[in-house]
């Protein structure tokens, strides 16, 4: 299968399958005027205004790129990655930073991330903000001179971004200084109230490890996300009867009304 017919039958199932508590909204916590790509026909996407999706369609022949943010030729879209016939992973619903698309044995699961936690490619799961950095969803399309976009980053108090063409460009402070959101300038740390922290930590990817099968019995049809019956930090994802057994990132438990993995004190709100 070459990587346009790819696309097509990825997406094609992606419009047909539901996380666990409802549909998910592609366009909450992404800034207006972001266009991102149709969950259905890859010759349409949609355009963010106020958290709604608008529909939109490239002229004939052409097809979007979420990265580009637009209407490019069958030679130039960059290819969404497709799920494996068999095995367990994960890859990002493109510019969204908190949705990311859940693989097990070839089918795919669109899924978002609670409270501000983001998809971490790196580890197949959500996670704290400071160990993904991602601000992809926070850059407008257009580029004004008054009014440029500065973010900092969430992973460094010397680092921040500047938005450029819709995409964020990361810049790094003299050394000494700690980036400033009040005057969006390098600063001296006494001026800037900076507290990120993040730590090494070693988790391996689910696409990395051999799938652990559930020890339920699973619903025979659907997909599914319980409860783990012995760990608060893990649960089961069950897909037409068959499951697997998934972890959280650690310092996160499982939360069984948003089948998601969430920080303890939001669990049950």
């Amino acid at each position: 299968m070459n990587y346009q017919l790819a696309i097509l039958a990825l997406v094609a199932l992606i419009g047909s399958s539901t996380a666990a508590d409802g549909d998910i909204n592609i366009c909450s916590s992404v800034v207006n005027n972001l266009f991102l790509p149709h969950v259905s026909n890859c010759s349409k996407y949609y355009l963010c205004m106020s958290e709604v999706a608008i529909e939109r369609s490239c002229p004939a022949g052409y097809y979007f790129d979420a990265r580009d943010q637009e209407c490019v030729t069958i030679e130039e879209v960059q290819c969404i990655p497709s799920c494996k016939s068999r095995g367990l992973g994960s890859f990002c619903y493109d510019r969204t930073c908190t949705k990311y698309v859940l693989c097990f044995d070839g089918t795919p699961v669109i899924r978002q991330c609670s409270d501000g936690l983001q998809y971490n490619a790196n580890t197949d799961r959500c996670d704290y903000p400071q160990y993904v950095d991602c601000v992809d969803n926070l850059c407008i399309r257009e580029n004004n001179p008054n009014n440029i976009v500065y973010i900092p980053s969430k992973a460094r108090c010397d680092k921040y971004y500047v938005c450029f063409d819709g995409l964020p460009r990361v810049q790094n402070c003299t050394n000494g200084l700690q980036y400033n959101p009040q005057t969006t300038s390098c600063d001296f740390p006494s001026k800037v109230n900076c507290t990120v922290e993040s730590l090494q930590r070693n988790i391996l990817p689910y696409s990395r490890a051999p799938p652990r099968i559930a020890d339920i019995e699973c619903p025979l049809e659907g997909a599914h996300f319980i409860a783990h019956q012995k760990r608060e930090d893990a649960y089961y994802y069950c897909l037409n009867g068959h499951g697997v057994t998934l972890d959280c990132t650690p310092g996160l438990v499982f939360d069984a009304k948003r089948g998601e993995c969430r920080e303890p004190q939001f669990v049950g709100a």
